[in-house]
């Protein structure tokens, strides 16, 4: 890393830093993580995305008119990738501990009763997708879930000029990364809409609903997702 990023993200929601600087987010009861990524990372990410890659699109739920959704090679690149990240999953569930003491939140993702049964000797987390996503102008993605125990975006490339110009309605989120759980009361909030910048990474539970609105204006924004698994193994 050429030098140490500032976390300079801010929020009006519940939230700890953790030792690492870290922000662990609660904005409702499933924990949002969020850090950054380093600059050669997210270029990497672009540059190797931009190569021949598997399209991705068929298995989204995501609308890509006019962009494009790839599914990276299960490679060199893509073992280096899940190492780096595994880092961020490791400070997330460390923070957690750190706040919690007793494992109440991270014990179920890591013994998960079929590994109980089956005897194994140890968890070990795996990066089982990884994806880019190219959208453009009046691409979303609807409110979906992932498949996995953790999930990821990364924001690689966001041009601010893609939230000035909004729909005429009562919830303007052009741009935005909008999470959801829970149900609607009085008193009571059900979204977490943010407005990302370029190289912010959140993980979240993989069931957490989220969606994607569109934007208005041609510019492209480019994301990185993907889906952690845990799994019992012997040594």
């Amino acid at each position: 890393m050429a030098g140490e990023m500032i976390n300079t993200f801010d929020t009006n929601v519940p939230k700890f830093v953790t030792k690492n600087g870290d922000n662990i987010l609660f904005p409702f009861s499933p924990p949002i993580f969020q850090s950054l990524v380093d600059d050669n990372f997210i270029k990497d990410l672009i540059s190797v995305g931009r190569k021949n890659q598997i399209d991705f699109r068929n298995n989204l739920a995501g609308n890509m008119k006019s962009g494009t959704s790839l599914h990276y090679e299960y490679d060199e690149f893509f073992d280096k990738a899940q190492n780096y990240l595994l880092k961020f999953v490791h400070r997330f569930v460390t923070g957690l501990n750190e706040k919690f003491g007793n494992d109440v939140l991270t014990r179920p993702l890591i013994t998960k009763q079929y590994m109980r049964q089956k005897n194994y000797d140890e968890t070990h987390c795996f990066l089982d997708s990884l994806w880019i996503n190219f959208q453009q102008k009046n691409d979303f993605n609807p409110p979906h879930t992932h498949n996995g125990d953790l999930s990821f975006v990364i924001y690689c490339k966001v041009e601010d000029k893609i939230f000035k110009e909004q729909a005429i309605s009562n919830t303007q989120q052009a741009g935005n990364i909008v999470f959801s759980h829970g149900e609607s009361m009085t008193l009571t909030g059900t979204e977490f809409p943010v407005q990302p910048n370029e190289n912010l990474i959140f993980i979240f539970p993989a069931k957490l609903k989220h969606f994607v609105p569109p934007y208005w204006i041609d510019s492209e924004r480019i994301t990185v997702s993907g889906n952690f698994v845990f799994r019992g193994v012997n040594k």
